[in-house]
């Protein structure tokens, strides 16, 4: 009987939901801490991983996964894997293209707005029994009329600009693959260099995979570049911003505020500076995991092992990144 590991520790709903995913003839094992030494110790016991969460899939793990016949990401990141020891072993890696855009898309634009309307501030303040409306309320902003500024437009980039439509807004985007001109008359969106991107958007909201490339793209000099009360939105991977500069900059004032999914260490460390500005609206990476997301992940996931190990590959290739 074929044995999928899952590289993560899920409670009770989630286990659920994941178990009614499994497919008949497959038995699933998955880690009670989601430790690194956990994994090593249950590597070897698996044909297929599925992985989820961050632990690392390093050389390690893959040298002692002696099973392994293919890998399954529940997301689209692939930052967690050593994506060259994996080609040396000719392990497929699989993604699942597009399943938890909507999930993530929306949870941008809830950090879009609550940032706008400071609602994390106002929420605190009538529960303390403080009813400041001129105060506060003056000193928020509306979303129409702004000028956004999208850097990776993928599934989830282009499922924010549809979104971002309805309340009136320029949007202007970047990405290394520019879409061609009928798809950016489709989406009615303008490309931009990354450098006029960031001088001219009122809010910058990150969409793009953590690359070599894309590391610190958000850093002091692309900051710097930014309007005075820029806003920065980041529900892709912390890694994408340097903590430092953005810290910085929320000190100074050159940035207004910042709504946060994602951290460079996850979780944050409890004197992480960011986790003490009233402008900065955090979640815990929770952007893509909705009930609905969640459930379409699994589905999807289990459906593509199940493929692979009746040697239909070739009906996965579109996503397929190794």
């Amino acid at each position: 009987m074929p044995v999928i590991l899952i590289t993560n520790h899920y409670n009770e709903v989630p286990l659920s939901i994941l178990q009614e995913a499994i497919p008949e003839g497959f038995k699933l094992i998955s880690l009670n801490k989601a430790t690194k030494e956990e994994l090593l110790e249950k590597a070897g016991e698996a044909d297929y991983f599925l992985v989820s969460g961050r632990l690392s899939i390093d050389k390690e793990v893959i040298e002692n996964a002696t099973r392994l016949k293919m890998i399954q990401r529940t997301g689209v990141g692939t930052d967690m894997f050593d994506l060259e020891a994996l080609k040396e072993k000719g392990i497929p890696v699989y993604v699942n293209m597009g399943v938890n855009s909507q999930s993530v898309a929306e949870h941008a634009m809830m950090l879009i707005l609550s940032v706008l309307r400071r609602l994390p501030i106002v929420n605190a303040n009538v529960k303390n029994g403080i009813w400041l409306k001129q105060d506060t309320g003056v000193q928020s902003n509306e979303l129409c009329g702004k000028t956004v500024g999208i850097i990776g437009i993928g599934n989830i980039g282009r499922t924010v600009v549809k979104m971002l439509h309805g309340f009136d807004v320029n949007i202007m985007y970047y990405d290394i693959y520019r879409l061609n001109e009928e798809r950016e008359k489709a989406l009615d969106i303008v490309y931009a260099p990354l450098t006029e991107l960031l001088q001219k958007a009122d809010i910058i909201s990150l969409h793009c995979p953590l690359t070599p490339e894309t590391k610190h793209i958000i850093n002091a000099d692309s900051i710097s570049l930014m309007k005075k009360g820029a806003v920065i939105i980041n529900t892709a991977r912390g890694g994408l911003i340097d903590e430092t500069a953005l810290i910085s900059a929320l000190e100074s004032g050159h940035i207004k505020a910042a709504g946060l999914d994602v951290f460079e260490k996850e979780p944050p460390e409890k004197t992480n500076p960011l986790l003490s500005f009233n402008n900065v609206t955090v979640s815990p990476h929770v952007g893509g995991l909705t009930y609905e997301a969640f459930k379409s992940m699994m589905v999807e996931a289990m459906n593509n092992i199940k493929l692979f190990e009746e040697g239909k590959s070739e009906l996965l290739e579109n996503k397929r990144i190794v």
